[in-house]
């Protein structure tokens, strides 16, 4: 997925061995993510994981890229509301989860996530400087979730913000300040595409 998270600090949860190591299993399958076996034999491991640990945020969180692969949405669904129940304050969360409401029709659910990220977005936005490591992704997520409400006008206002504050040095500028256009102009219907691809 396209959307990044800000650093959230909540007490450290130790899994169990065995749940590390059937998630491990996973990695040598992501380069075929596209293949339906391996993809299947990927949850096989994380649905086995998250079975012996149900607290395991990184089983649960890793299941939603092969379940977008299989276009299950309504189990990435399930995956990202236990994400949710795990770390409830984690912005990207609910903006993931409104964006899967909305690929399965259910725009009353999404608009409930849409704000719920928006409001998380806001808060931390209020207290945070423009140089700070998280302000350019925090500050597109919330661009991305006004457009999904419908705010495109304030979303671009937003993203041409970020844009401009952006610097024009460093080893990432150019690729900083093109991730923030990519926003620019999109529709929703444009949006779940490019975040879903």
């Amino acid at each position: 997925m396209g959307l990044y998270s800000c650093e959230q600090k909540s007490a450290k949860h130790k899994p169990d061995l065995e749940v590390i190591k059937l998630n491990n299993k996973i990695v040598p399958l992501v380069p075929f993510i596209n293949n339906i076996d391996s993809s299947k034999k990927a949850l096989e491991f994380l649905d086995s994981a998250t079975s012996i640990d149900t607290n395991y945020f990184l089983g649960y969180y890793n299941k939603l890229m092969f379940l977008y692969a299989l276009k299950e949405y309504n189990k990435a669904i399930l995956a990202i509301n236990n994400c949710i129940r795990i770390k409830p304050n984690a912005h990207n969360l609910y903006l993931t989860g409104g964006i899967l409401y909305e690929k399965i029709g259910d725009t009353i659910s999404s608009k409930s996530y849409f704000e719920k990220s928006l409001k998380i977005c806001n808060s931390v936005l209020d207290t945070m400087k423009e140089n700070n490591t998280n302000y350019i992704f925090l500050s597109t997520n919330k661009a991305v979730n006004l457009i999904m409400l419908g705010n495109t006008i304030t979303a671009n206002k937003t993203l041409k913000q970020v844009h401009d504050a952006l610097s024009n040095e460093g080893e990432f500028a150019d690729a900083e300040k093109k991730y923030v256009l990519s926003f620019m102009n999109k529709n929703k219907i444009d949006l779940i595409e490019k975040i879903l691809r």
